[in-house]
């Protein structure tokens, strides 16, 4: 195990400080002013209780897998949860709560269903692979798709599109960390802190921020304009 792999591996690194900045938002979030009413401000409730919610899971996420031991597989598949019942939350306001969980969490299957079939086609073909190969092959396919919501599903909203480019930034980095982990560059491991750090640390609050800043007060006319 290289210099760089010990670091990542590390409770310092892989858990604790991927909590500090989502315990202090939870702190601050009662002080905090919205700067505006919101994306789309019919969905600014919910958008509320969505930040609350999963910046409390953002905290439980490590401290359950990396040191209580939990499978990791389920803490990732809610993470991917919270980006569809975002957009799916700002995108349709009005829709039933219930309809907006089961869609998005119909969304959220549809990579793990891709990888699943991908991985087993690459082993039928080249052999038993590692487990790094199975979560390159995630990353590239929910790298795919977010892309495509964001060609295809959101139109001109800059907030959802906004929302979207920052999940392809860190899959794209996650990508690219582990093809260099899987050709033996140790450096790749240092590159994985990054996305890490965007994907648990960072993720709420930027949301958040983004949500409420006036520059993004007025996108939603676009997605209502297509319903």
């Amino acid at each position: 195990m290289g210099p760089w792999e010990a670091l990542y591996r590390s409770d310092a690194v892989g858990v604790w400080s991927l909590i500090v900045v989502p315990a202090l938002f939870l702190l601050a979030l009662p002080f905090l002013r919205p700067r505006s009413p919101g994306a789309e401000p019919r969905a600014a409730g919910f958008v509320r209780a969505w930040a609350v919610a999963f910046g409390l899971q953002t905290i439980v996420d490590p401290l359950a897998t990396g040191l209580a031991g939990m499978p990791m597989l389920p803490f990732v598949l809610l993470g991917d949860f919270r980006v569809f019942l975002l957009l799916l939350g700002v995108m349709e306001p009005a829709a039933p709560l219930a309809r907006t969980f089961l869609l998005a969490a119909a969304w959220t299957l549809v990579v793990p269903a891709v990888t699943l079939v991908v991985y087993r086609l690459v082993q039928m073909l080249a052999g038993p692979q590692p487990e790094q190969i199975l979560w390159l092959i995630y990353e590239c396919a929910f790298t795919a798709l977010a892309l495509w919501w964001r060609a295809r599903r959101v139109g001109n909203d800059r907030f959802l599109r906004a929302v979207l480019g920052y999940v392809v930034a860190y899959y794209a980095l996650w990508v690219l960390s582990d093809v260099l982990i899987l050709s033996g560059v140790d450096e790749g491991w240092a590159l994985r802190i990054v996305p890490n750090q965007l994907f648990y640390a960072f993720w709420v609050p930027v949301v958040w921020a983004l949500f409420f800043s006036p520059r993004y007060a007025s996108t939603s006319s676009a997605v209502q304009a297509r319903r």
